[in-house]
Parts: structure tokens; sequence; C-alpha cells
């Protein structure tokens, strides 16, 4: 009860400094250094499916863009970005910046950087070291997950102030082990922290939940679409493992995390120096998200199977729960898209894009995910032929798919489906996670070594796995 009295007081406070900020005209970064209208802004990613519509909305807004990342363009980011940004360094940041992307030495002033592929603190380091004396302010793309590797104490939706790390070292090691993502996008938060207390730059941390929209290159939300839409025509419920059907949680529109960076852009000082959560007012659970996806589809009764040792599922993605966006609303204005108009979106771009040969390529991902892990082998021609007639000859047209045929189906109609070993040579990374029953964690033996956060931002996370999609995927 005490601690919500004081998270009251701080909002309250931090109302009057945004009030005070907008009255007063305090300088954000809303114009360019020097006055311009234009603000030169450096993102790093920025290809992908949140970084390019951000970037594509600071471009409308006459924003001068320095993009960085591995050069890889994602769905129509090479026409939608690639010829109207300002400088493009392709640079792999797993190397050491300063002989990878030497560009940026020398590249000037930033009233903004934009951080969407920054994955450990060994990365974010390197770009504090480079950029020290040269960045207004910075904007580091974090995530819910990081209050996997905190002692949340309660079980509410989680709060800013929860993203504190156990004070047992045995216990900060084990989370470390199970959750090597979370852990390692916490340290880049408190590296920024860090650097500011040593009169470094200012930054935002804004903690995303599981994105969701067009364009999404995770092919999670796009995967249960097609399985809906498909599943009674090929007798194959749609899997919802009991163990995690109700569990809430968070998820965004990446419009609106595009919009989020936008206002922490645009409000200034009165939000610097701090993490905040933004997400879709509503919390989800995966019964929910399921059935309100069948329902935007008009198909009834969905027909699922829920046995945890045969099924698999995409989200959640967390287990602390669903996030508090009070703060996100207070400071930033925060008014998220209705879930009924943001579900709608996706549901008529996907459904466009399984004929739009301008998505060929994922397209022919997702087909030959769906065939190679949500289909029974023996309902592989059913299948085919169902998508034909939901969809005509142009679902299949150029793709291409190896699914162990000994020939190409029959099916009415000529369809030109071509034989290829490299499907998945462009595959985002894994995102199916298979259903199991908790089970205790084991014990962790003791170390002598500091395990401070301090310490593990030196350290360098090349094994460690994760469901997350790649940087240059954001």
């Amino acid at each position: 009860m005490r601690m919500n009295a004081i998270r009251e007081i701080f909002m309250l406070l931090a109302y009057l400094l945004v009030y005070f900020h907008y009255t007063c005209g305090e300088e954000s970064i809303g114009e360019g250094k020097n006055g311009k209208s234009g603000r030169k802004i450096l993102v790093f990613g920025g290809n992908g499916f949140i970084g390019s519509e951000a970037v594509r909305r600071l471009l409308d807004k006459g924003d001068e863009i320095t993009i960085v990342n591995r050069g890889n363009w994602y769905f129509d980011s090479d026409e939608r970005i690639k010829p109207f940004v300002k400088e493009h360094f392709i640079c792999d940041r797993d190397m050491r910046m300063r002989t990878e992307c030497k560009e940026i030495l020398t590249s000037g002033y930033y009233d903004a950087v934009i951080d969407f592929s920054s994955y450990n603190a060994r990365q974010l380091k390197q770009v504090v070291e480079i950029l020290h004396d040269r960045v207004g302010l910075y904007v580091y793309i974090s995530t819910d997950s990081i209050y996997e590797v905190c002692e949340k104490t309660h079980s509410g939706p989680s709060v800013e102030e929860d993203a504190v790390r156990p004070k047992n070292r045995k216990k900060r090691l084990q989370l470390k082990r199970e959750e090597g993502y979370a852990h390692d996008k916490l340290a880049c938060e408190e590296v920024l922290e860090e650097q500011r207390k040593s009169s470094g730059f200012p930054y935002v941390a804004l903690r995303l939940p599981d994105v969701i929209g067009p364009r999404d290159n995770s092919f999670r939300f796009w995967t249960y679409q097609l399985w809906i839409r498909i599943h009674k025509d090929i007798k194959h419920p749609v899997h919802m493992p009991s163990s995690v059907s109700d569990t809430k949680f968070s998820l965004i529109h990446v419009e609106d995390a595009a919009k989020a960076i936008e206002k922490v852009l645009d409000v200034g000082p009165a939000v610097h120096n701090q993490a905040i959560n933004v997400a879709f007012d509503e919390h989800f659970t995966l019964k929910k998200l399921l059935r309100d996806m069948a329902d935007k589809m008009n198909i009834d009764q969905l027909e699922f199977i829920s046995q945890d040792e045969e099924t698999w599922y995409s989200y959640p993605t967390v287990t602390k729960g669903p996030l508090d966006i009070s703060k996100a609303k207070l400071l930033l204005g925060w008014e998220p898209m209705t879930w009924e108009r943001a579900l709608y979106s996706l549901i008529f771009f996907f459904e466009g894009a399984m004929t739009d040969a301008k998505f060929l390529k994922e397209r022919e991902v997702l087909l030959a995910d769906v065939f190679e892990n949500i289909i029974p082998e023996e309902l592989y021609e059913t299948a085919l032929k169902k998508l034909v007639s939901m969809y005509g000859k142009d679902v299949l047209e150029g793709v291409a798919m190896d699914m162990g045929f000994d020939g190409t189906p029959e099916i009415e109609g000529e369809i030109h489906l071509q034989n290829s070993s490299s499907v998945h040579d462009q595959k985002s990374a894994e995102t199916g996670t298979k259903a199991q029953s908790p089970a205790d964690n084991e014990d962790v033996e003791e170390i002598v070594a500091d395990v401070d956060s301090d310490s593990e931002a030196e350290l360098v996370s090349e094994n460690s796995k994760t469901t997350e999609i790649h940087s240059d995927e954001l």
C-alpha cells in the first residue's frame, strides 16, 4: 500500500514536470540542433518490422535519418525506407564498431539515436564510447522480458519499478542462465543508466511487449491466422496448451510502438533518464487472442486441442504478466490503438499478403514453416487444395516449397511449384515453444566470481539462445 502511495506521488511530480515543460517552453528535440526543422537521427536497425515503421514516420516528418544495420531488407523496407534515408552504414555489431563501422566515428552530432539492435551490454558500451558527446537523446528499445530476471513482489501488471534484480547472487546467476535474452536487455538499460550518472547523454528505455502488425517477420500472428483459416477443412485443430492458454500478457501494435518513439522525442527532458512501459490497454491470453482472430474472420466455434505434451505455442513469451502503462499515459499522453482497429488491420494485411507478388519471399517462408511444423504430411494435398480454393492460383505462384512430394500434388489447374533447398535461407528465428509442464529448477552451483550487473555487462552472450527476433529484423 505504501509503495502505491509513493508511486502516485512520483507520478504527480512527473505530471507537474511535463506541465511546466510545455508551459515554459523548455527545449526538446522537436526541432533539430540550431533550430532546424528536420532532426538528425541515427538509427541502429531501422530496416525490419518495428524499425522500418518508426523510420518511415520520422522521414514523413522531415527528419534526416542515418541507419546502421547488416544490410538486410525485410518485406518491402527496401522500397519504403532504403531510397529515402540520408546514409546507410552496413555494420556487423557483433564485431568491434571502431573497425566495422568507421563511418560513425566521423559522422558528427545527432539530435537523437534510436537503438533497435543492441542485444548485449558490450554492443551498447561500444556505442557509448563512440558517441558519448555527440547525442542529444538516446532512445533504447527494450522489452517486457526484462521483468523475467527481476524480483517482482506482486501479482499485478508489471510497473517500471519492478525492474530490480534479486539481491541473492546465486539467484541472479540462475535467472541469467534461464533467461539470457532478458538478462542482456536489462544489462543494456543498466549501461545507459550508469553512463548518465557519469555525465553522459540522456536516455529513455521503452519497454515493449510482443509487437504485432503488418510486416511482422516473426510470422507468429500470420501463422496463427492461416492455421485458424484452414483448420476445419484440414481437420487439424489449433493448438492451445492448457498450461498457458489463460496466462495474461501484453501486446502492442507496431504503429503504436513507432508513435511512442515519436512522443519521447517530442516531449523532451520531462521523460528523460527512465524506463517507460507501452502496450495496448487490453490484457490478453492466448485463448482470447485466438478466439478474437477467429471471430474477426467469421469462423464460428474455433476448434482447438489443449494437451500440453502434444502442442506448441508462440504467445505468451513472458511469465510475469502484462504491463502497467499508467506512466506512459501520464508522461506521453499515451493513447494506444483500439484492439478492434488493430485486429482488423492485421487480418486485412495478411489476407492480402497471401497473394501479393510483392511479398512472395515472406509468403514462401510462411508456407514452408506451416507445412513443416503444423500440417501433418498426410494432409499436405488437402491443405494445398484448400489454399488454392480460398485464394486462387496466385497463392502458390512462384513459391519454392520442398515438402517431400515425389511430384506436385494433383490440384486442378496449373500451379508452378518449385523445389528448392534454400527455402529457409531467409527464415526468421524459431518462434514456436513446445508446451510442457513446469519443472523444478536445477540447483545452481556456488561461484566465486561476482555476477553483479556491472561485471555482467562485460560479458558477450554469443551462445545464449533466444526465441526473439534477430536484431536486424526489429
